[in-house]
């Protein structure tokens, strides 16, 4: 079967004994056979169709229960609209005159899983709008019509993307401080994505495809390259939202990383003090023991790489900081990425502090940039061959701490974030061999200990044991010796 014959084809024409698709029952989709084989591309097709249908009505059930009014649609084997009953528009009269009248809003929803999700929430924002007076028509909602306005539009608009983006970004300081941690927002969230368009073209349904297509599915650009073009869209009042919607994609699970453990952790501290060549003069510039120094911070206090340069070195080498707490002065980097720690970070293991002689600071990059300080450690980390990353020691310490029962409260704030992200962010890392290392340490040990203290015991009353059965005989003897007496007197 061709490409063209499949992308024509409408499985709801299909019948199968006599019987219509459509009067098949949608929770049987898995029972449909039609005329076609099994394996024949046009069964999967039906069979799709069949059970979309099926979750779109368990959809729409579910929506009633909580009473949406709006319900999901399947305006066709492709998409699914939402039908409801909205405040006509404008030249609209309802039944009998009212201000109200039925209509099948098609908004790009594609006929899948992700389409399905993405209408219900959609359902749920104009059932709300609907229920405290708020709702209007937009372009979005207006569809075909608000698009031929839009076009025309389009065509008087001589604004390029490039000067959009530029008051975009002004838009975007209104609500952000200009320091170190707005600066990466922007480039990370925004501008990283906004520069796939074409800088010097107006905005348009094919810009948007352009950039879009410069994404592969199923990826995490993907996914933040259209959130990002509904934001822009929005603030340049373009509707872009089908075109958007159609590469729409979701946001995959990340692959589990492999945390490097403790004996791993103390190698790589040997391998970052190896230097390269003794001919690499970039390379010799930062001597071997700087490195070990960043190294062995980063390892023993599970800071983020930049928070490197935000130490306060006085006050970590001060005599009365006899627990090795490490403080932060946000003000070194124009802030920390969640803000001022509010309390000092501990060492998890203490003897670290000596095994990598971090009282004496050797502290690398004195100059430059600090985006470029932070890059130069993850270099180093993989010309070096480590076998992991910086941020990898930060989940490591993360994990020790669960290791070593600390409170995720407290193990939350050593890390400088929520509780919640926290567990989102690291306790996933925990794989199969982390959570057996750690049953190991909290409940065999414990059970072994328990063990060792019962076995004592056992010990301490044997003895005690033998000593009462010793007093016991001298006491019969004591006995024995005065009824003699007084049987003798």
């Amino acid at each position: 079967m061709s490409g063209n014959q499949s992308s024509t084809y409408d499985p709801r024409k299909a019948e199968w004994d006599g019987v219509p698709i459509d009067k098949w029952e949608p929770s049987k989709w898995k029972q449909w056979k039609s005329k076609h084989t099994a394996t024949d591309e046009f069964v999967k097709m039906e069979r799709e169709y069949l059970r979309i249908k099926h979750t779109v009505g368990q959809a729409n059930t579910a929506l009633s229960l909580d009473r949406v009014k709006i319900k999901l649609k399947l305006t066709s084997a492709k998409s699914i609209g939402l039908q409801g009953s909205f405040p006509c528009k404008a030249g609209d009269v309802g039944k009998n005159g009212s201000p109200h009248k039925q209509y099948t809003l098609s908004l790009g929803f594609v006929a899948n899983d992700i389409g399905v999700k993405a209408a219900i929430a959609k359902a749920r924002e104009l059932d709300l709008l609907l229920i405290t007076k708020q709702f209007q028509w937009t372009p979005e909602l207006l569809g075909k019509q608000a698009q031929k306005l839009t076009l025309l539009d389009e065509g008087k608009s001589a604004k390029l993307i490039s000067e959009l983006i530029q008051e975009y970004e002004q838009e975007f300081w209104k609500t952000h401080e200009q320091n170190r941690q707005g600066i990466r927002t922007w480039e990370s969230h925004y501008i990283r994505h906004l520069k796939k368009l074409p800088q010097d073209s107006p905005l348009s349904q094919d810009s948007l495809e352009i950039a879009l297509q410069k994404t592969k599915p199923n990826t995490p650009s993907r996914f933040y390259l259209t959130w990002q073009l509904k934001k822009f869209c929005e603030f340049c009042g373009f509707d872009g939202i089908k075109i958007i919607n159609s590469y729409a994609t979701p946001l995959p699970t990340p692959t589990i990383r492999k945390i490097p453990s403790d004996d791993e952790i103390i190698q790589g501290f040997t391998k970052i003090g190896v230097p390269l060549s003794p001919y690499a003069s970039k390379e010799n510039i930062t001597l071997p023991e700087q490195w070990q120094w960043a190294y062995g911070m980063l390892a023993t206090y599970g800071l983020r790489p930049h928070e490197l340069f935000a130490i306060d070195l006085e006050a970590f080498t001060n005599p009365a900081n006899t627990f090795h707490l490490v403080t932060l002065n946000p003000s070194l980097t124009a802030g920390t990425k969640t803000g001022e720690r509010n309390c000092g970070i501990p060492p998890l293991y203490p003897h670290w502090v000596d095994l990598f002689d971090l009282k004496n600071i050797k502290l690398p990059f004195n100059g430059g940039k600090l985006s470029n300080k932070t890059a130069k450690i993850y270099i180093k980390f993989r010309t070096s061959s480590i076998g992991f990353r910086p941020y990898d020691l930060r989940h490591a310490y993360a994990i020790r701490g669960h290791r070593l029962q600390v409170p995720i409260k407290t193990m939350a704030d050593y890390m400088g974030h929520t509780v919640q992200e926290h567990t989102k962010s690291y306790q996933r890392w925990m794989n199969e061999d982390t959570n057996l290392e750690i049953y190991k340490e909290v409940v065999i040990h414990r059970q072994g200990t328990s063990k060792e203290a019962l076995k004592e015991r056992i010990r301490e009353l044997e003895v005690e044991n033998l000593a009462l059965r010793a007093e016991n005989e001298t006491l019969k003897g004591i006995l024995i010796q005065h009824q003699l007496g007084e049987l003798l007197s």
